[in-house]
């Protein structure tokens, strides 16, 4: 395994807001003519949660880790947040996704299969980046030399919604009072049918992200006819990440696993399976 660090801003020599950082650890599998010298991986961006307030080590590194071990080259994505306001998430984001395509070659990786992940906050970032990253917002800062929507992405317990039983404080972090952009960042006003293939997963007694915010962007991808899978466990607080034992200490007890449905993390399975169904998996 080869492990460094991109500042995207410094990399792709992008003027930044105050305050504004766009850290990429990558976690890149290296070849070796023991095994398939010349194999192209296929790739996976974790973006954590943190209610555009703070980025989630439990969504970070535990996450790309996993990937890592079911073969995919991994790459953490630490974004700005408030009060660095949109379109700076979404640009990053997509500089993420730049960098790996762009040195695919360089990186063994498959540029037809790179998926990304996000969490909470982060599932929101991640449905944007699947569904708008060619946004004009986001071309004002940034324009990206490569293709930067991803080839499918996993969205765990995700925002999606600034009204009902939405996350309110995600949308206040990332976009202050406007609420004209609230409701445009609301991503059921943004799936379309070049969304990115979605595999959502959630509890249903969620009380920070309520289940409502996985079941109605599931509908938009129905919609839409953008191929989907959802999965919805019974129990378990927000927050669980790969819901096992190392992810969880005294400064989050409030999230125990005792409250959970005992295959909960099963998701990580069931998501790779999906992944493999729309072709993304290690290629012989």
């Amino acid at each position: 395994m080869k492990v460094y660090s991109v500042d995207l801003y410094d990399y792709f020599k992008v003027d930044k807001p105050q305050g504004a950082r766009a850290n990429l650890c990558c976690y890149v599998k290296e070849n070796t003519p023991e095994v398939c010298e010349d194999r192209k991986n296929p790739a996976m961006l974790v973006i954590p949660g943190g209610g555009y307030g703070m980025v989630s080590d439990r969504e970070g590194e535990p996450i790309a880790v996993n990937f890592y071990s079911r073969g995919f080259s991994s790459f953490v994505l630490t974004y700005s947040v408030a009060p660095v306001r949109f379109p700076y998430q979404l640009v990053e984001a997509v500089m993420a996704m730049a960098y790996m395509r762009k040195n695919a070659k360089e990186l063994s990786i498959d540029e037809n299969m790179i998926s990304a992940i996000g969490f909470s906050a982060g599932g929101h970032l991640c449905a944007m980046l699947g569904s708008i990253s060619d946004a004009e917002e986001v071309k004002e800062v940034f324009k990206s030399p490569v293709f930067t929507r991803p080839n499918a992405i996993i969205l765990g317990y995700p925002v999606i919604t600034c009204g009902g039983k939405g996350h309110f404080g995600s949308f206040d972090n990332l976009c202050g009072n406007d609420e004209d952009l609230k409701k445009k960042l609301d991503v059921n006003n943004l799936v379309n049918k070049n969304s990115s293939p979605a595999f959502i997963w959630a509890t249903y007694n969620d009380e920070i992200v309520p289940i409502q915010n996985s079941l109605i962007v599931a509908s938009a991808y129905e919609r839409e006819g953008v191929n989907f899978s959802i999965h919805v466990w019974g129990k378990g607080p927000h927050g669980l990440s790969t819901a096992s034992k190392d992810v969880f200490g005294k400064a989050n007890s409030y999230t125990n696993l005792g409250f959970a449905s005992t295959s909960v993390s099963s998701w990580l399975d069931l998501a790779e399976e999906w992944l493999a169904e729309i072709g993304i998996t290690i290629q012989e």
